[in-house]
């Protein structure tokens, strides 16, 4: 009968045996060397694991490896033993306890190179869960896996460990406080004044205070706006207004001068001709840049044909912006007063659609103070002119060729008389 079954088995290793199956039998190194043939599955070839013998041969599997077999290989609840080809069916084999004692008191050797322990297949899983030399991922998501022994050591040393900023006192992953992406906004992290001379060195937080009064910064002269190009160093300004007092006096009283003639030949209300008709949904104009009086404040007037805001889609909408201009450093800021503007009726001088836009307390501040850039925020009206009005489609009012616009302004900001 061994032989037998030495044969049989034989042959259906070949079948079962595929590198794609997954089989349930004990692959552990065995103190004692192989252990005895009986102990062996034969569709898996290892120690069986869960051991049932069938009633037909009385050959021992691994109880997964038979139900996978059965699975595979059942024709009306049938199937044939793998050993001698009988027919078993689910009562025909059954869990051999004997030979799992048997088994589970073999002695097997760690499954990790590095450890020397020793112990029954019994006992085996739960050394490996312990066992110090398991490798196992970080416990704070470092992403490096460790030897448990050696884990303790790690976390002392891991990047993910959380530390407190040594400035500002905030926690966080080490990796993250102790990078530049922390301390290059860290408030606490100290600065030192990079102006040639001065020893300041202070929290981030308050240098930029410092930035703004050092007295070895290099500064334009507070008289630049009238012409003066001297860059000094802020402690020094005082000597300077002193030396060149009488330049800073000739560079006043020729803007003056200048400003004179500008009133001369200017006007503050100007008309302007758009390039189309502003009759089309995409349709979009600027001005060009004017001034709202003779040294005064310089704006653009913007109208959107099909809307902007809460009148996209149904109405004109208007608006002005300011814009960088020449006399800025002279003027009172934010801007204040009230621009009028006007969509011209170009048959008689009348029934013009008009629109007044305050600029006052409730105006928003980046609509009203000074710029330092292209143009500031619009303000104006999101409902200037409904597409369904006579002046959006009237023909007087330029649907079929170029609108005009014009515009007026009524400034009640104040100067800097000092400075003019």
């Amino acid at each position: 009968m061994a032989a037998a079954n030495d044969r049989l088995g034989s042959s259906f290793l070949k079948i079962f045996k595929h590198p794609a199956s997954s089989y349930g039998g004990y692959d552990y190194t065995f103190v004692d060397g192989d252990p005895p043939s009986n102990y062996i599955c034969l569709i898996c070839t290892l120690v069986s694991r869960d051991p049932h013998q069938v009633s037909c041969c009385y050959n021992i599997y691994c109880k997964s490896c038979l139900d996978k077999h059965r699975k595979k290989n059942s024709r009306n609840g049938t199937f044939r033993c793998p050993a001698c080809r009988e027919l078993l069916d689910l009562r025909s084999y059954f869990k051999d306890g004997r030979m799992e004692r048997e088994i589970k008191a073999l002695k097997v050797q760690c499954t990790i190179e590095e450890c020397d322990w020793k112990g029954t297949i019994g006992d085996i899983e739960a050394h490996v869960m312990a066992c110090p030399y398991r490798m196992v991922d970080c416990s704070l998501g470092c992403g490096e896996k460790i030897c448990c022994r050696e884990m303790e050591t790690h976390l002392r040393d891991c990047p993910k460990r959380i530390v407190s900023c040594q400035y500002c006192k905030d926690g966080g992953p080490h990796d993250i406080i102790t990078s530049s992406a922390h301390l290059d906004e860290c408030r606490s992290y100290p600065i030192k004044c990079s102006n040639e001379g001065c020893e300041f060195i202070e929290e981030r937080f308050w240098f930029k205070y410092h930035q703004k009064r050092c007295p070895k910064a290099i500064v334009y002269c507070e008289y630049s706006n009238l012409g003066c190009d001297e860059l000094i160093k802020r402690e020094e300004q005082e000597k300077h207004n002193e030396e060149f007092s009488k330049e800073h006096l000739q560079m006043a009283i020729k803007q003056v001068d200048s400003l004179q003639t500008k009133c001369t030949c200017s006007s503050s209300s100007k008309v302007f001709k758009t390039s189309s008709s502003l009759k089309f949904k995409d349709d979009m104009w600027h001005s060009p840049s004017f001034y709202t009086s003779p040294g005064g404040y310089k704006m653009m007037l913007c109208v959107y044909a099909n809307g902007y805001g809460r009148g996209k889609g149904t109405h004109m909408s208007c608006y002005t912006v300011l814009v960088p201009g020449e006399y800025d450093d002279v003027l009172g800021w934010p801007f204040e007063g009230e621009v009028t503007v006007e969509l011209l009726n170009q048959n008689e001088d009348r029934n013009h659609k008009k629109l007044i836009i305050k600029y006052d307390d409730s105006t928003p501040k980046d609509c009203k103070e000074r710029v330092t850039k292209t143009m500031s925020e619009r303000w104006g009206k999101d409902r200037f002119i409904a597409h369904s009005a006579p002046e959006f489609k009237g023909i007087e009012y330029g649907f079929l060729g170029p609108r005009y616009f014009r515009v007026s302004a009524r400034v009640t900001s104040k100067t800097k008389p000092w400075l003019v």
